[in-house]
Order: C-alpha cells, then structure tokens, then sequence
C-alpha cells in the first residue's frame, strides 16, 4: 500500500511523487551515507568536514565503523523502523560492491517491499549498475554536475546536433539504468548565479530538466538551493544571498518552479513528474517526522516527546547516579521506571524533577534532545535548588 503523503509534498508536485519520496515525506526513510569519497568537487555541496572527501559510513546520525557495519546499519533501521532506505553520499557508485552488499543484508532483513533509492553524481563503470540493481535497487537519481547541464541539449530524442561528450556520458548510464527497470531521475539543486544575472547556470537548469521531458524520465527533482557551513565561503564569493531566517540561497526556490513551467508548457504530455523540494519542506515536514517515529519508537516512561520529535528529559548532575537513584526512591517514592543512570548524571521525568529540584543539593535541569544516536542538546533549562537560587 502506498504511503500516505502530506499536503506539502503533493502542493510541490505536478503529479504523483517518486515512491523514495513519499517515504521519505513520512519520515519512515533511513538516510544512509556509504562515503563520503567522491569524484566531483561541486562548489555547493553541503557535506560537513567529518564526511566530505572521507570514507566513512553513517547511519542517519550514527557513524557506523568496524567489520560488523551491515548489523550496526540494520540496528539504526529497526530503531527508527524504517520502511526503506535512501543511499548517499559522496558518491554510493564508487563502492558498487559495498552498495550493493548493504542492499541484499536490508532487503534479506525487511523484506523486497523495503524500498531502496540511491544517488550518484557519476561517472562510473556502466557494469556497476546491474550488481545494485540485482541487489535490490529500486530507484536511481542522478546528478550530473552543473558544466554538463548545458550540454544535455544535444542528447535524447528529438535534439539538436552538437558536440556532448561529458553529458554523453551520463545519457548512456540513464539509458542502461532504464533498460534494467530502475525508476530512474535526475536530481539537482536549482542554481543561481547572481554575479551573471542568474542566466549562465539557469539556462543550463533549463536544458537538464528539458531532456528529462524529452527521453520521458521517471521525474526530476529540482533540490532549492541550501548554505552549509563547509560551502559558505564559496557562496559568499559568488555573491549569495540568503533568505532570512534560513540557509536557504535567494532565488532558487523561484527558479526551480520557473524552470518547471517553462518545460512543462513545451512537453505538456510528458511523463515525467517535476518535483520541488524547498528548504523549508526538508526541515519541517521530512526530518521532523523522520525525528518524530524516531522518537515515538525510542521513547522511554521517563521522557515526553514534542510536537518537533524532540525528546524532553530531566537531569540531575550527579558522580553517583545509581546511588542517588536509591536516594530518590527512598524519599519520594520514584518508580525506577521514572529514573535512568548515565555515567555522570540521573534522567529523572521532567515532571518529577520540577517538584522536587528545590530539595537537591545536585545540579539539575530539563534537556530537550534529538532522539538520533548521538542524543544532541539542543535546548536546556536550568531548575531551581539549593545549587540554583530560586
């Protein structure tokens, strides 16, 4: 049965959205990034330092390490019970043997219904194709990188004559993923050039998504266009603005729909479905319900869960926490259900250690954290006790 999708996600699709994307609209996808080696150096890619040109592997959150990787990618997956997976990098296609390796272990554990889409920026060896799609592959985007889009014109059916060598190439990969039945895509980011009048890489947009149209692909995701910390200096020197309160470059959400229009009035029975995934959608609609099955999964008697998919926890800074726990169970009554000990403090339900945190002598305080691997903070409020003034 198909996923339910959200109103966001049908309001930015011109039809019915590629199956990896209605997973991960319902936060039910598994972010997997197989390395971070690529051949590409793309000026905006947002990969932060710890991943970027590194061969590692991540889990959503989780830095998977050591031979037992396949297990350790599985337990983040039943974690959040993931209904599919969605492979990136870098470039998944580099390691065509260790993709197509970690798709059989996801499809032998969850079944053929698990739904498995991946992204290349390419090139790679044409043969690599055939081992993920006999591992299991269901959906391939790629991403030709942004010198070749002008150059698609002269590629598909139907084009003008000209000389496409590098596009060429990436034509040959799409036509041999087609003859092997994968929904095959484009995606990319909509990219402006502010310093040149937003033509020169618009114009190449243009004739990407027009031979998507043209050779009848599966759809075209046109990505709006996001800063990162690792790409702000590049942005800053190609004259980026940004749209306020967010990461999100001025005027690509524009030209992504612009862009859209333009094709869909030429190829108006086209069978390729134009997606736009904005900046906004990516953060309040995918990963917050991703964090919120997450934590609707995780969730713990001691611990509320927000609206956001943030866990709300109290905590008692404690060297003893086992021994506070008794403590606390002795002169309050708190059910050991109610109490966690770490290493060097005691989660107390946050309802609990409001009442009581004016008797304790200990450092205590509500958190509200990601309920990811690494359990990252992001909001904390001290308590008042004998440690805090009222």
């Amino acid at each position: 049965m198909a996923p339910r999708q959200t109103e966001e996600l049908l309001g930015s699709c011109d039809g019915t959205p590629p199956y990896g994307c209605r997973l991960c609209d319902r936060g039910t996808k598994l972010v997997l990034y197989i390395t971070g080696v690529c051949a590409r150096d793309c000026f905006y890619c947002p990969l932060s330092e710890a991943k970027k040109g590194k061969d590692v592997i991540f889990a959503n959150e989780r830095p998977i390490e050591g031979g037992g990787w396949p297990s350790d990618v599985l337990e983040e997956a039943r974690v959040m019970k993931a209904l599919g997976t969605g492979i990136t990098g870098g470039d998944p296609m580099l390691f065509a043997d260790r993709t197509a390796e970690v798709i059989t272990t996801l499809k032998k554990e969850f079944g053929n219904r698990h739904h498995v889409h991946l992204y290349t920026s390419g090139p790679f060896d044409k043969r690599s194709l055939r081992k993920v799609r006999d591992a299991g592959l269901n959906e391939i985007r790629f991403h030709p990188p942004s010198d070749t889009w002008e150059c698609f014109r002269f590629l598909g059916r139907d084009a003008e004559e000209g000389d496409a060598v590098d596009a060429a190439i990436y034509h040959a990969l799409i036509l041999e993923a087609r003859a092997l039945r994968l929904s095959v895509g484009l995606e990319v980011p909509a990219l402006v050039d502010p310093l040149k009048g937003g033509n020169e890489l618009s114009t190449g947009l243009y004739h990407l998504v027009r031979y998507a149209a043209r050779e009848g692909m599966d759809f075209v995701n046109l990505n709006e266009l996001e800063a990162s910390h690792t790409n702000m200096e590049a942005f800053r020197d190609m004259g980026y603005d940004l749209v306020d309160d967010s990461m999100a470059v001025k005027g690509s959400l524009e030209l992504a729909y612009r862009t859209i229009g333009k094709v869909r009035a030429e190829f108006p029975q086209a069978r390729t479905i134009f997606h736009v995934c904005s900046s906004v959608y990516k953060d309040s609609v995918q990963l917050r319900n991703r964090l919120r099955r997450m934590a609707d999964n995780i969730v713990r008697e001691l611990e509320l869960v927000t609206e956001d998919g943030t866990l709300v926890r109290g905590v008692i800074v404690t060297k003893d926490p086992r021994n506070l726990m008794a403590r606390l169970s002795d002169e309050y009554g708190i059910p050991p259900s109610l109490m966690g000990p770490m290493e060097d403090k005691l989660l107390v339900a946050p309802w609990v250690l409001e009442e009581i945190s004016t008797d304790l002598i200990e450092e205590s305080y509500v958190s509200e954290v990601y309920p990811t691997w690494d359990g990252l903070e992001v909001e904390r409020t001290p308590l008042p006790g004998k440690a805090l003034p009222n």
